[in-house]
């Protein structure tokens, strides 16, 4: 499986580990990734400032994958979601295909090009069981809950491959590894990330929702597949300890780290040490069975002749 690949602007980035591990899994799992030549920022930023120029962005970027006559993967929800919705613009907007066109100096290929998030891809292309067929090992002893959280299932008309209210996808995979996937019902709610700049209060409390519930299901890390989520998650959560005067200390993993790890790949090579929040313990914790407590009990011939004598 051949795909052109937009790493976005966090995976070259702050999410560096998450272009690592998607590559290293892609590989292992026969998928050939060509990242898009001179690609651009998908326009998250400017969407505040100026929609149609936000969604020209990503326009463009899709304009890069078709020429070179692949479809496109993505990796990060924002981007995935982007794109998506610059792609449904370009097939069923006229006025704006046009000026985005005559802007761009390229037309527009309305079909036979398809946009997917990473995670479609592995569940639904590569498929949970022929890729567990690539894992070497179980990941039995992490207990995870999945988070997918706002873009990566919604808005359905965007993003089609997972029921929207309760998608189930990142379970599968997560169970397929061996490791424990816990019920959780913050799994689609918002992390607040998109408040974190102007509102860092509310956004670390949307946050904290998310931690108290994953601590009371008895999870040792959550497993996402969205760089802004991650960053929220991992890289504040010793400021959301701080704020809320608490101990978290929860490993957040990229979901390719997760089936990187069941694939039997280096740990450098996930780059599991660019993660603010160490997984030291939660790999540790693989594969080790729970000690039982033996309870010696004394035969009751033995205590009835004791007590004859």
């Amino acid at each position: 499986m051949k795909l052109a690949y937009y790493p976005g602007c966090t995976l070259h980035g702050t999410a560096r580990e998450y272009d690592a591990s998607t590559k290293a899994v892609s590989k292992v799992a026969g998928i050939e990734l060509v990242e898009i030549p001179d690609w651009n920022c998908c326009g998250a930023l400017e969407a505040i400032f100026d929609k149609e120029l936000s969604m020209g962005l990503s326009a463009r970027n899709n304009m890069q994958a078709q020429k070179i006559g692949l479809d496109l993967v993505i990796p990060c929800s924002i981007c995935s979601h982007n794109l998506g919705r610059a792609d449904t613009a370009m097939r069923t907007d006229e006025s704006f295909r046009v000026k985005i066109e005559k802007a761009l100096g390229n037309k527009y290929k309305q079909n036979g090009f398809k946009i997917k998030h990473l995670l479609d891809v592995m569940v639904n292309d590569v498929g949970v069981e022929a890729l567990a067929q690539k894992f070497k090992k179980t990941l039995k002893g992490i207990k995870a809950v999945p988070y997918y959280g706002c873009l990566l299932v919604r808005p359905s008309e965007i993003s089609k491959f997972d029921n929207p209210e309760n998608p189930t996808s990142l379970d599968n995979l997560i169970k397929a590894t061996g490791a424990e996937c816990l019920p959780y019902m913050q799994k689609t709610k918002c992390c607040g990330g998109n408040l974190l700049m102007s509102n860092q209060d509310y956004s670390f409390k949307l946050t904290r929702k998310l931690f108290d519930e994953a601590k009371a299901r008895g999870a040792n890390c959550i497993v996402v597949a969205c760089p802004m989520c991650h960053m929220l998650l991992d890289g504040q959560q010793t400021m959301i300890e701080k704020a809320h005067n608490t101990k978290i200390d929860i490993p957040i993993l990229y979901f390719t780290q997760l089936i990187g790890l069941a694939m039997g790949l280096d740990e450098k090579e996930l780059e599991l040490d660019k993660n603010m929040v160490s997984p030291a313990k939660l790999i540790e914790s693989i594969g080790k069975e729970e000690k039982k407590v033996e309870i010696k009990v004394e035969p009751k011939v033995e205590k009835e002749a004791e007590a004859a004598q």
